[in-house]
């Protein structure tokens, strides 16, 4: 004792000894700031983010650390009862200690497991208690064996998995010294041939590397986690028109992966040309190349393939080809096109490829801070989110040319149901004039009907182009009566086909949206251009009627009809495809039916369309 004590008051000084001290302290805790990825860039994982998820995982660990404290307070009364024997007085002390150890730890315990579990309260608090039984327990045991050298690799695991590698270099910054002055207090000489010295200093040993360890394990949990943080909080953006999202699938590579440079290159089928963009600082640049540029990317059997390009001058790459299972690139030439390492500046990088319906794409994050295996993992998560925002755009396109389709088809329906409609009508009232040879005034009368059709449907023409504009106002809001614009409609089809048209309102004050009000002049002219000029019908009646939110139109004619003396519904009408084609597409657009009867003398034909669009 006193030769060891001799030593350290010789050695160092107390000042010396605190001094030395500070500076490791310092030291160790720059070179841990320096490994960890959240200490040393802040990065996208805020603090309100980051101590949601620790308060997270301690919620998980509080209670098997709390069954672990039960175990340890009672394995070291077992061990003290047993040490007993041989040392009465001072394990006395060391008894009671740890029964009241044992005690906190119960009711520690019960705190734990009953607190909810987003309420991590009280993790400090239960640290410094375990720290100060450990101080007491090493004074009064005045060795490292025993309680002291159980409790001491507790309480640094359970900093560990409260604070990371923070708790657990801290933790090992007040446990070493504390082991070290044990094992220099009750050992002859540093350097003696003695068991109890070579046990003594192997425990300090053990602690001094389970620090370092704990503190590296530490590090890298919170960098893995602060990784998965800025998978979570940020996702990439879909792009609203039909360019290829490409500037925000590279923002988001980059500022996951951390990355100054981050480079995309994509082939579709459809596309005569290869498409690169460049992502760098923040800066975006995209291009048009031919199809053969920088052709290979990567050799053919690397297609498909994760890479890990430590060099790409001299060929130093790794290949992850799933599984986990990384190798060497040992090919002939470069792992990547040696244009793009040319024109690129390209030294080290992480490339992965995804494949979207006829799109090929590669992905190329350069200069990573670091060159690790699990950077490739986090890189194939990101190519995969790009995946799906390449397959959103490509949905997007299709979508955009089904509607424009279905958009082109609309126009030409009105259009055949309007102006084509009216210019037969109006030949046919040409061609009566030209036959029946009346005197000026009926001339002149006819003359100026026809130039009222062709007036009513110039201006239903501009009103369908201006619906056409984009941002055109909707003037189709509200309700409106039905009565007005059908018997203006009623009057025009007598005069352009020569018919004796009547129509009949249930009620007759019916009140529709003008949307679904257009829609039925348009049925009801298209009804009575085929009555008329492919039946030679000469008398029509349309009837309107609400039923329970459905428009009911009926229109009969009595001319020659389809062909068939038996009622057709909308689905065999459909299947066959027979009857008025425009009105079965109008009508199927609508999400109504539509069915055809022979009834006595008449042709009828039925529609049903909801009463609001």
């Amino acid at each position: 004792m006193r030769v060891s004590r001799t030593f350290l008051q010789g050695a160092f000084s107390p000042r010396q000894w605190f001094v030395t001290l500070k500076e490791w302290t310092v030291a160790v805790k720059r070179w841990a700031a320096a490994i960890s990825t959240e200490a040393s860039q802040g990065g996208l994982a805020t603090a309100t983010g980051r101590q949601t998820w620790m308060n997270t995982f301690r919620a998980r660990s509080d209670g098997v650390i709390a069954i672990a404290r039960i175990v340890l307070a009672i394995g070291s009364l077992w061990l003290t009862w047993l040490d007993a024997t041989i040392r009465p007085v001072r394990s006395d002390f060391v008894f009671w200690l740890l029964v009241a150890y044992l005690v906190y730890a119960i009711v520690a315990a019960h705190f734990v497991w009953k607190a909810q579990v987003h309420q991590v309260r009280g993790t400090l608090i239960r640290h410094v208690i375990d720290v100060a039984t450990l101080i007491a327990l090493a004074f009064l045991e005045g060795r490292v064996s025993g309680p002291v050298f159980m409790l001491m690799p507790f309480v640094q695991l359970t900093a560990t998995l409260n604070w990371l590698w923070r708790g657990a270099l801290w933790t090992g910054l007040v446990g070493v010294p504390i082991l070290a002055y044990l094992a220099l207090s009750n050992t002859a000489w540093l350097f003696r041939s003695d068991v109890d010295a070579a046990v003594a200093l192997s425990f300090v040993l053990f602690l001094l590397m389970a620090t370092l360890l704990l503190t590296w394990l530490g590090t890298h949990q919170e960098a893995v986690r602060s990784e998965l943080l800025r998978l979570v909080e940020r996702t990439p953006s879909a792009s609203d028109g039909r360019d290829w999202p490409a500037q925000a699938a590279l923002d988001y590579a980059a500022q996951v992966m951390r990355v100054p440079r981050a480079l995309l290159i994509w082939s579709d089928g459809d596309e005569p040309w290869t498409n690169l963009a460049i992502w760098q600082n923040g800066t975006f640049e995209a291009r048009h190349l031919s199809p053969s540029a920088y052709l290979p990317w990567t050799p053919e059997v690397l297609q498909g393939a994760s890479l890990l390009i430590i060099d790409a001058k001299r060929s130093r790459a790794l290949i992850h080809r799933g599984g986990g299972r990384f190798d060497r690139w040992c090919g002939g030439g470069s792992p990547i096109s040696p244009a793009l390492v040319a024109e690129f500046s390209i030294i080290s990088a992480i490339s992965v490829q995804f494949e979207v319906s006829d799109v090929e794409a590669r992905l190329f994050l350069l200069d990573p801070p670091a060159q690790t295996l699990d950077d490739v993992a986090m890189a194939e998560i990101v190519a995969d989110r790009l995946k799906t925002l390449f397959e959103q755009a490509i949905l997007l396109r299709r979508l955009s040319d089904a509607a424009a389709l279905e958009e082109r088809i609309k126009i030409g329906r009105d259009i055949h149901d309007g102006v084509l409609q009216t210019l037969a009508g109006t030949a046919l009232q040409l061609q009566a004039l030209r036959s029946s040879k009346p005197d000026l005034d009926e001339i002149d009368r006819r003359l100026m009907a026809i130039q009222a059709m062709l007036f009513e449907e110039q201006r239903d023409l501009r009103a369908l182009i201006r619906a056409l504009e984009p941002g055109s106002r909707d003037d189709h809001a509200g309700d409106r009566q039905l009565a007005p614009r059908l018997e203006a409609l009623a009057e025009r089809l007598r005069q352009q086909w020569s018919i004796d048209f009547r129509f009949s309102l249930e009620p007759e004050d019916l009140q529709l949206p003008a949307a679904v009000i257009d829609e039925l002049a348009r049925m009801i002219a298209e009804a009575c251009a085929n009555a008329a000029r492919h039946g030679n019908a000469r008398t029509l009646k349309a009837r309107l009627c609400l039923d329970a939110g459905t428009v009911i139109l009926t229109v009969d004619d009595d001319g020659t009809g389809f062909g068939f003396d038996r009622r057709l519904e909308h689905a065999e009408l459909e299947s066959s495809k027979v009857g008025p084609r425009s009105l079965r597409e109008r009508v199927a657009t609508w999400g109504g039916e539509l069915s055809i009867d022979k009834v006595e003398q008449w042709t009828r034909i039925t529609i049903k369309i909801p009463a609001h669009p």
